[in-house]
């Protein structure tokens, strides 16, 4: 057995969040010699209304060439009482790096998590990560929305739009920060009109905003987002009237002939 390697692979699970329970095991199965194996694992975490808990399956394989193994790639479900609304998603491990444990459980809730990544030419680059629950690959796996530098998203200059108390403090606000980027549900203090009030944050890179939560977990609507909600409401009546013309319009039933009208849309 390669020591070298089964230290390796025991950093590799520290790093990755899965802290050293699997070490016995590990070293187990590798005296086995076999081409590849598989550890199981349950993650439990705290949320305001109880724990979620998610299995993970992580899969190692055996060199071609050598008595060397690799942890190449862990499968992660959030569990929930009804198994037919349990999410999975495979997550790929280079060289003891990639979505921790933790940001798994993050992604898999539907938050975003900020990673150092790189490329198919081996560049390096940073994005926001999200899994879209509406498509899903070849795989099997849901589809990673990518929010690039490029895309305009600044977790500083957003969090300034709040009465955080706690981002008058730089080591707070870094604190604060990285925890956002984890895809952590993060507690903060908002100072409203003199009074402090508990309330939660978590990173939205997608619509360039943080999601705000009460002490009971209830989303707070922004400005923004109750003026969309009013938009949409107001726009409702004039879509129903244009969809009833554009099934007038489109009726193939024989009619008197109509005189031609510009400018209806569907």
């Amino acid at each position: 057995m390669e020591t070298k390697n089964l230290e390796f692979l025991k950093d590799g699970l520290k790093y990755l969040g899965f802290g050293d329970k699997l070490n016995a095991t590990l070293e187990d199965k590798i005296k086995a010699l076999p081409t590849e194996f598989q550890l199981n694992t349950v993650g439990e975490f705290k949320k305001t209304d109880g724990m979620d808990k998610v299995d993970y399956k992580l899969e190692f394989r055996k060199s071609d060439t050598t008595d060397m193994y690799f942890f190449n790639r862990y499968a992660a479900t959030l569990k929930q009482d009804d198994p037919a609304n349990e999410k999975s998603q495979t997550f790929y491990i280079t060289k003891n790096a990639g979505i921790t444990a933790k940001e798994a459980y993050n992604l898999l809730s539907g938050r975003s998590v900020n990673k150092d990544l790189t490329n198919k030419e081996g560049q390096p680059f940073n994005a926001w990560l999200q899994l879209d629950f509406m498509e899903k690959d070849k795989n099997n796996n849901f589809k990673v929305k990518q929010f690039h530098s490029g895309y305009g998203y600044e977790l500083d200059k957003v969090l300034e739009k709040y009465p955080v108390k706690e981002l008058s403090d730089p080591e707070l606000k870094e604190k604060i920060m990285k925890s956002l980027e984890k895809g952590n549900v993060t507690a903060v203090t908002f100072n409203k009109e003199g009074n402090s009030e508990k309330m939660f944050i978590e990173a939205n890179p997608q619509f360039k905003s943080v999601n705000v939560y009460d002490s009971s977990m209830k989303k707070v609507f922004q400005e923004n987002e109750k003026k969309e909600m009013q938009q949409e409401a107001t726009k409702a009546p004039e879509k129903k009237e244009a969809l009833k013309k554009g099934s007038d319009d489109n009726d193939e039933t024989p009619k008197k002939k109509r005189p031609k009208r510009r400018g209806v849309g569907v």
